[in-house]
């Protein structure tokens, strides 16, 4: 399943969402984006409508690098929260001439070594909790709290709640990103890649700084009083910044779309 909105003709922007949640993380971008820009959000296989799907990392890839290949527009920008950040790195390393711009939040870690170790152990602990009676519920129910203490409309809770959330989702995700050099993948991208991270995310948050003095294409932005979902906790401000950076890119095809309505 797949959310488009926004003219077929215009620069397009494909979101990514993270682990244990669907496409519909996307929706406060994609209700504000799709005047300017053609908006494209997959479910990635065990999230959302593919549910019943078991996560295989590199069937994520493919979801995306398919919607890629089918974008009409010459300019396309790839955003990925947390999983859908490490999708992303691996579809634009694979496809840099096609990929003009790359945003990436909550997705700077390396999951090799000590924090690998980590993933596994907590990875492992998620998959056997969702097979607890009782636990998955109460996860979502601790979700769905979290998500209305955030500046987000009913409506947009409802959509993210009603396409689903899971805890062995979230755990087969994280078990797929152990051991990969992502790094190594991104430094693969030549083009513009945004670091987009939260205050107060601890783990991502240096990790982009390292990444960043590794790659001259890149440049980190930090956006204050937000956790690890930083889409969610401070959409508007998160919104702004990606708009920036891909008209930044797009310009051209940006500023002709109100030509062609």
């Amino acid at each position: 399943m797949v959310d488009i909105r926004g003219p077929i003709d215009a620069p397009a922007l494909i979101f990514v969402h993270g682990a244990g949640i669907s496409r519909k993380l996307w929706v406060p971008q994609m209700d504000s984006l799709a005047d300017s820009f053609r908006t494209l959000a997959p479910d990635l296989p065990g999230h959302g409508d593919r549910a019943d799907e078991p996560f295989r990392f590199d069937d994520a890839v493919e979801t995306v690098a398919a919607l890629l290949a089918d974008v009409e527009s010459d300019c396309v920008v790839l955003v990925g929260q947390s999983l859908g950040g490490y999708v992303v790195t691996s579809v634009a390393a694979r496809n840099p001439d096609r990929v003009s711009g790359v945003v990436l939040s909550g997705s700077s870690a390396d999951y090799r070594g000590q924090l690998g170790a980590r993933t596994t152990v907590s990875s492992y602990l998620f998959r056997l909790g969702a097979r607890v009676p009782g636990v998955e519920p109460r996860f979502e129910r601790t979700m769905g709290e979290r998500l209305r203490s955030l500046p987000l409309s009913d409506a947009a809770i409802e959509e993210i709640l009603e396409a689903g959330l899971s805890l062995d989702a979230w755990g087969q995700s994280g078990l797929a990103l152990v051991g990969v050099d992502f790094p190594a993948l991104l430094s693969r991208f030549a083009g513009p890649v945004l670091f987009i991270n939260c205050e107060d995310d601890k783990i991502n948050r240096p990790a982009a700084v390292e990444r960043c003095s590794e790659l001259s294409n890149a440049t980190p932005v930090v956006i204050r009083d937000a956790g690890h979902t930083v889409n969610l906790e401070r959409p508007e401000a998160y919104t702004g910044i990606v708009r920036e950076f891909a008209m930044s890119l797009c310009r051209d095809e940006a500023e002709s779309i109100p030509d062609r309505l």
